[in-house]
């Protein structure tokens, strides 16, 4: 199928990139930068399969354009370091209304778990470090909810490097017991799987080993 993947150029977006290449998806990479892009990519950069898109994804026209001809949409857009406006919920609006206008369903976007306990998490990082992403990550989530697209939140734990494991939990709403943290790469291969199914449609999912 088509899929166009928003935030391409991340350590999960490069990967969700590779995998759906793998799978014999089309895919279009929207990034801001394209250098950087095919700089850190692996070999997927020169697929014949690989359409790169440049724009920025705080633009509802660019992002609209892109959509065009796709028939699923991932966004692993996340907060860039120091970075002070609503990137993740401003830009999921803009991807909801590109999808519509382009008449596109299909919706996955990987969002984060914030179902971790501890005094530090809880009364430390969250409020005071995190708090603004986490903000912006609920007024993302919010959206999405009622998008009236077919969506699936993907909500991983803490993100880690290293290779496919192919050994992951999943949890509707809540954390799987126990788990707190899960390879990029897993994360990828689960979103890639899910593009053609029906499964988790309409439900946040968090993932973890």
């Amino acid at each position: 199928m088509n899929v166009i993947i928003f935030g391409a150029s991340g350590r999960t977006g490069r990967l969700i990139v590779e995998q759906a290449l793998e799978k014999g998806h089309m895919v279009t990479a929207f990034v801001r930068d394209p250098t950087a892009f095919s700089n850190g990519a692996s070999q997927s950069s020169a697929h014949p399969k690989l359409r790169v898109a440049t724009g920025d994804a705080l633009d509802a026209a660019a992002v609209a354009d892109a959509i065009a001809g796709s028939q699923a949409v991932v966004s692993a857009i996340g907060p860039r370091p120091n970075e002070k406006s609503a990137v993740c919920s401003t830009s999921v609006q803009n991807i909801i209304a590109g999808m519509k206008r382009q008449g596109v369903a299909r919706l996955l976007c990987i969002t984060s778990s914030s179902d971790f306990r501890g005094f530090l998490f809880e009364q430390i990082m969250k409020p005071i470090f995190l708090r603004r992403a986490y903000e912006d990550k609920e007024r993302q989530e919010a959206q999405v909810f009622k998008s009236g697209l077919d969506w699936t939140i993907v909500r991983p734990g803490i993100l880690r490097d290293g290779p496919r494991t192919g050994h992951y939990r999943l949890a509707v709403g809540t954390m799987p017991k126990a788990g707190w943290r899960v390879a990029r790469a897993d994360l990828a291969e689960f979103v890639v799987h899910e593009l053609k199914r029906s499964d988790y449609v309409h439900q946040a999912i968090t993932i973890a080993h």
